[in-house]
């Protein structure tokens, strides 16, 4: 039976190209493509995918790890990154994932070895994960992050612009006549926190008629458990904002649940903005709006990066980071203040 280096030689190319053919690399030339795939047909060598993989000792997956798969970024962003991976020609491993057990480096080793991994996605919270990053490192594992908590010289990124979608949403309300506005803030160790937090405080700057307090920013954390603090804070007072932008749309359903057990109504008492646009933003009544971040758009950008190394590993890794658009969704929680 024929092998991949009989075909190399057929096609008077290296066992690599003949492998990069095989695995659809973009970066081969069209008439070396068709030596190669010539050579294949003339050797009647098709191997199966299965094969492949146990020769290059490679997995053509690529790993993601869940602290909380239940939150709404994450499992938007695993739904996208399942579409991404199976445009590209890539299966996607998904693991639990504890970053603050004191065994993560045994769960991280457990979840390489089963799954063959050589390339993953992260997500906040791992994206922010410092010691899981130099360990994937020093382990040979190729990783994007996606929205991290600071910014790297060395690691990949895809994230949105925060700012300037706090930015937006901010002005909607402000354009709607609230000046009393409130800000439920995420966590604060995580950079879209504070760059929401900052579009949020310089549209009110720039307006100039707007209230700013700061005992009308709270801290949510990102869950709902702890925004329904925040949003009693804000709302169990006669001096209470008309508007709430919440950091994301799980700490607004909070806002909604304390509202109602106040006796507030949305939007004729109380305005809602969220962010993230995950599936509970479109089941509450009424509909939630927020901004839409790019899941589709991330989830690609980060695969393609990944199939691009594995086409050329010798390639030096691009540490660069790609910011694209979001999308302001406009619903029915919000309205001028009565």
């Amino acid at each position: 039976m024929s092998n991949i280096f009989d075909v190399a030689k057929r096609a008077g190319v290296s066992v690599k190209t003949v492998s990069r053919v095989m695995n659809d690399a973009e970066k081969v030339r069209k008439t070396t493509r068709e030596r190669v795939e010539q050579a294949m047909q003339e050797l009647d060598y098709n191997p199966s995918h299965a094969a492949r993989e146990l020769r290059s000792a490679r997995s053509r997956s690529i790993g993601m790890l869940f602290g909380d798969p239940s939150s709404g970024f994450q499992s938007r962003f695993h739904h996208s990154a399942l579409k991404a991976c199976d445009e590209a020609g890539y299966f996607l491993a998904g693991g639990l994932f504890d970053e603050e057990a004191a065994d993560w480096d045994r769960q991280l080793s457990a979840f390489l070895s089963r799954t063959r991994v050589r390339n993953m996605i992260l997500v906040p919270p791992l994206s922010g994960a410092s010691a899981l990053h130099e360990r994937l490192v020093e382990r040979g594992v190729s990783f994007v992050l996606v929205s991290p908590a600071r910014s790297s010289k060395t690691i990949p990124a895809v994230r949105m612009d925060d700012y300037a979608a706090a930015h937006e949403v901010t002005r909607h309300l402000l354009d709607l006549g609230h000046r009393r506005i409130g800000h439920i803030a995420g966590a604060p160790d995580h950079v879209s926190s504070t760059l929401r937090e900052e579009g949020f405080v310089a549209a009110l700057q720039e307006h100039g008629q707007a209230e700013i307090r700061s005992d009308w920013i709270r801290c949510g954390m990102f869950t709902f458990e702890h925004a329904l603090k925040a949003a009693e804070d804000l709302l169990d007072t006669a001096d209470r904002p008309t508007a709430i932008f919440a950091s994301n749309d799980e700490m607004a359903a909070a806002v909604y649940f304390t509202a109602s057990r106040l006796g507030l109504q949305v939007p004729q008492d109380l305005s809602v903005v969220g962010f993230d646009d995950v599936a509970i933003a479109r089941t509450i009544w009424p509909t939630l709006t927020t901004i839409a971040q790019p899941y589709e758009a991330m989830s690609k950008a980060a695969v393609n990066y990944l199939a691009a190394r594995d086409a050329d590993s010798d390639a030096e890794p691009a540490a660069k980071v790609i910011t694209l658009d979001y999308e302001f969704i406009l619903r029915k929680s919000t309205a001028a203040p009565r």
